[in-house]
């Protein structure tokens, strides 16, 4: 079935894009047919699909890929240059089908925005961050593989399809970490294969007075949720999965929450994340704020709170309980609006009025191969609090290099114990972020702005580097884009 569909900007509702849509019935497939390409692929690419055939996360994008040569050369002109992506391993079998029977125009690339293994074993290992990246700064420089470290991973099809995206014209990779992880895993991958290729940023247009308009609205609400208004607005708005790292905000807000009372200031961390893609119903959300003063209070069980949303909860209350200069609110929703957050929130507010309102937004993850949520405060004028695994922390340093004003701070959990090979636990890994955190809330409390001139000062050197953080810029940066404009 063919169609299209257009694709708003959630921040931009203005900026909209039409795409093309086709949708491959896949459950009911001519074994035979399915049989041979499998064999082709064995035959071309060495590659044992019968291995992973009974894994349907691997064998529903196989079979994509069987029409998937047929379907182009209906939708293409064969006689012009074709670029086809891979989007993650999604795509891999795809594009191995257009290496079957390749024209001279076509080229493939895989557009990485993780290396699934990498990512397998950075949230699996007890020190997650803290020991991986340490281990691959040496084990390249010794010519030591992630295999050769961790033992053989092609019990992942992740982890195997990733390997035979050498026979590509090119790696995309969205962040430094990206890239030398690629090499890590496939250490005979040409030296020359891999581009990295940031994601980009929507560059919106707001002034100054936009921001404290915002500014306002979010006090309002915070107002009514805590009786009081804050000086300092902190979001962190995130999937709600471990690779986030979402208890090092808690943590960072125990060792800020005294430099606050010592200063007389206020502050809140905004929380929004769900573990319900679509969020709850707006009658959900009315039902619970009305019958016990949710989102400050909570209870278990759908249509509140599920699974990992309870642990994250019952942080952010014991917080609140203990501490008195900074309050923490966890809103377990999709959107931010009245009719998705309930009544307390003004009406006319949007998921821009968060954004511009923020002052910091949070994200100090352990695995992060760009993170453009850390970055999303950047273009109202808000800073970016994230952790050395975050690609994007690279693009930053490269963009506000020559800036006195920094709009970002980096923090590298992985430089936290120099006898790294011996953690082993998470009580150790936990003790040494408590520590690193502790020695960088000063720093930290320093850079978040704390009155309007401050913020001024920050508004305007975002503004003025926001071009080069926008996917126009991005896109003309990719390998392909270089060679035909030379």
């Amino acid at each position: 079935m063919f169609g299209e569909k257009t694709i708003y900007d959630e921040i931009n509702p203005e900026n909209k894009n039409t795409v093309d849509i086709l949708l491959i019935g896949i459950k009911s497939i001519n074994e035979g047919k399915l049989n041979h390409f499998k064999f082709q692929i064995w035959e071309k690419f060495h590659f044992a699909c019968a291995t992973y055939e009974n894994e349907w996360d691997f064998e529903q994008y196989l079979r994509i890929a069987l029409p998937f040569r047929e379907i182009t050369s209906y939708l293409f002109n064969q006689d012009e240059e074709t670029i086809y992506f891979s989007h993650e391993y999604m795509g891999i079998a795809s594009c191995l089908a257009i290496l079957l029977q390749p024209f001279p125009l076509e080229k493939t690339y895989f557009h990485a925005h993780e290396i699934s293994t990498a990512r397998a074993i950075i949230e699996s290992i007890p020190c997650h961050d803290v020991a991986f990246y340490n281990f691959i700064e040496k084990d390249l420089q010794q010519q030591i593989s992630l295999e050769d470290r961790y033992g053989n991973q092609n019990h992942l099809s992740r982890n195997a399809l990733l390997k035979l995206t050498t026979n590509f014209n090119g790696i995309l990779a969205v962040g430094d970490w990206v890239k030398k992880e690629y090499y890590y895993l496939i250490p005979d991958a040409p030296h020359d294969l891999v581009h990295i290729t940031y994601n980009g940023l929507q560059t919106p247009s707001y002034s100054f007075k936009d921001k404290q308009k915002a500014r306002k609205k979010i006090q309002n609400y915070c107002e009514k949720l805590f009786n009081y208004t804050p000086d300092i607005i902190m979001t962190h708005v995130t999937r709600l999965v471990v690779s986030k790292g979402i208890w090092r905000d808690i943590n960072l807000m125990e060792e800020l929450d005294d430099k606050f009372t010592k200063n007389k200031l206020k502050g809140v961390l905004i929380i929004l994340s769900s573990l319900i893609g679509s969020g709850r119903t707006d009658e959900e959300i009315l039902q619970m704020e009305k019958e016990y003063g949710w989102p400050i209070l909570h209870q278990e069980g759908y249509p509140d709170l599920i699974d990992a949303e309870k642990d994250l909860y019952y942080m952010v209350h014991y917080f609140n309980a203990k501490y008195s200069s900074i309050k923490a609110v966890f809103i377990n929703q999709f959107g931010f609006t009245t009719q998705r957050v309930g009544n307390r929130l003004s009406q006319g507010t949007t998921f821009a009025d968060l954004r511009l309102a923020s002052d910091a937004e949070l994200g100090m993850s352990i695995y992060e191969p760009f993170g453009i949520a850390q970055i999303e405060t950047i273009p109202f004028g808000g800073i970016a609090i994230l952790s050395r695994a975050c690609g994007s922390a690279f693009l930053l340093e490269k963009t506000f290099s020559n800036e006195e004003i920094k709009p970002y701070i980096i923090l590298d959990f992985a430089n936290l114990d120099p006898d790294h090979e011996h953690l082993n636990s998470i009580e150790h890994r936990t003790a040494l972020e408590k520590k690193y955190l502790q020695k960088n809330a000063f720093k930290i409390f320093k850079t978040l702005p704390k009155n309007d001139s401050e913020r001024k000062k920050i508004f305007a050197v975002c503004k003025k580097n926001l071009p080069k953080l926008s996917w126009n810029e991005v896109i003309m940066d990719m390998p392909f884009m270089k060679k035909s404009l030379s």
